[in-house]
């Protein structure tokens, strides 16, 4: 699991990463809960556009099952959603924590 709260911005995403591929190495697992209910998220388009390519080049590949959990579903979220599920990322966005536990 994991938590993000204030300004979601491409670096902070970047640092996030870091510390979740840690964690997962560390724990052997391929399945995550975002929280961003608290996030004010700060990407564009093209940031969400290319990140199902730039997190890849880390460590989730399409072997990941990823649950992001905001309070409103947003034209750029859903656009994410998207674009990661056409390029075969199991990603999906969910308003409850208890909808994405269930769907992990």
């Amino acid at each position: 699991m994991g938590k993000f709260t204030g300004e979601l911005t491409l670096e902070n995403v970047k640092e996030y990463v870091k510390e979740i591929t840690n964690m997962a190495i560390i724990h052997d697992c391929k399945r995550l809960i975002n929280d961003l209910r608290n996030a004010n998220i700060k990407l564009t388009m093209a940031d969400f556009f290319n990140a199902p390519r730039v997190a890849s080049d880390k460590i989730f590949d399409r072997s990941w099952k990823r649950a992001i959990v905001v309070k409103e579903k947003t034209d750029k979220l859903s656009f994410f959603e998207t674009t990661s599920l056409n390029q075969g990322f199991q990603v999906k966005v969910f308003l409850t924590f208890e909808d994405a536990m269930k769907w992990l």
